[in-house]
Formats: C-alpha cells, sequence, structure tokens
C-alpha cells in the first residue's frame, strides 16, 4: 500500500508536534522574549487600574496559549510566531473578558451606545424630544450587515448572552462580542455624523 505525500507530511507534522510537546519548556524559553514583549505591548494597552491587577496573570495565559498554540501548529500554513502570536492576543482578551474586565472605554460610552441601541428595539418608550433620536438609530442600523443585526438584536432586544448567540448563529463568545462591539460602534460614528 502506497502512502499519498499528504499522509507523510501529516505524519512528519505529528512528529514535530509531539517533539516541540516534549520539549516545551525549552521551547517556550527560546520564545520567551517574543512573549513578554506581547504581553508588555498589550499590557500597556489597558487602563492603569487592570494593568497594576493583571499584568502577572495576563503573562502566565500567554505562555498557556503559547504551549497550547504548538499542539495545533501546522508548518506547512507559516513559522511558529506568526501562528502564536495571533493567540496570545486572544488569550489575553478572552482571560479579561471572563474576568469582566475587558477593554471598555468608559461606562458613560458604554451606557450611551446601549440607550440608542435599547431605544430602537423598544420604541414604545420613546416620548416626546427622543423620536428625533430614534430616527438617527433606525439610520444607524441600516449600515450594519445581517450578522452585526442578528447580533445586536439579540443582545439588546432578547437580552442573550454572548454565549448563547454564539451557539445559535456559529460562533465562539469572543467571536460574537467582538462583533457587537464593533457593530456598536459603527452605529455611534453613523448616529454622530447623521
Amino acid at each position: 500500500m502506497m502512502i499519498s505525500k499528504p499522509e507523510i507530511e501529516d505524519r512528519i507534522i505529528r512528529a514535530i508536534r509531539g517533539e516541540f510537546l516534549k520539549h516545551s519548556e525549552e521551547v517556550l524559553e527560546k520564545y520567551q522574549k517574543q512573549i513578554q514583549s506581547s504581553v508588555s505591548w498589550y499590557v500597556q494597552t489597558l487602563p492603569s487600574h487592570i494593568k497594576s491587577s493583571e499584568a502577572e496573570d495576563l503573562a502566565s495565559e500567554a505562555k498557556i496559549a503559547f504551549v497550547d498554540a504548538l499542539k495545533t501548529w501546522d508548518p506547512r500554513r507559516g513559522a511558529l510566531w506568526s501562528y502564536v502570536s495571533i493567540r496570545l492576543k486572544g488569550s489575553m482578551q478572552d482571560y479579561l473578558r471572563r474576568k469582566k474586565m475587558d477593554q471598555v472605554s468608559g461606562m458613560y460610552e458604554w451606557i450611551n451606545s446601549a440607550a440608542y441601541v435599547y431605544m430602537a428595539f423598544n420604541r414604545e418608550a420613546i416620548v416626546g424630544d427622543n423620536v428625533d433620536d430614534l430616527l438617527h438609530v433606525d439610520s444607524a442600523l441600516k449600515v450594519l450587515d445581517d450578522k452585526e443585526r442578528n447580533v445586536v438584536e439579540n443582545y439588546y432586544k432578547k437580552d442573550m448572552t454572548f454565549k448563547e448567540i454564539g451557539k445559535v448563529i456559529g460562533l465562539s463568545e469572543s467571536q460574537v462580542s467582538r462583533i457587537c462591539k464593533e457593530a456598536t460602534r459603527k452605529m455611534k460614528k453613523e448616529i454622530k455624523t447623521s
């Protein structure tokens, strides 16, 4: 029986992954400066109260994400660091989301965004001067694509969590969170320009 080229490549990849995992401490040590640099860069983007309390935990999350990435890295698709660096940032963001400390530009901005979206779905609550705001929100909803509109409706109107929405539309909780944040940003930008 002849073994195909893709099967041979897959066996080689599994062997490489196995070796990386056997020597994960050494591989981790080799990339330690790059990991620390990524963590430092990310921590600098955070509010100061989070920097001081979470920097060490974020560094640990990054190391764990690095070792986890070794399990799935495929050298045919690019260099190890290119693959891993994206996962490090995502892992740190997910860690802060789980702790409810993800980057939020401020409570006022969040409340303001939520209020506009709430108004769009609860017309009966709109009275007097707010009718003009409602028209702006309706036009802002038109800038969203179907996926963004679906996420926004489920989150604000149906009061579903990002995890619940993700199960319905087939995305991860962090992907839904990003979509909602981006959709809200788009709507706010549209409202400000109209």
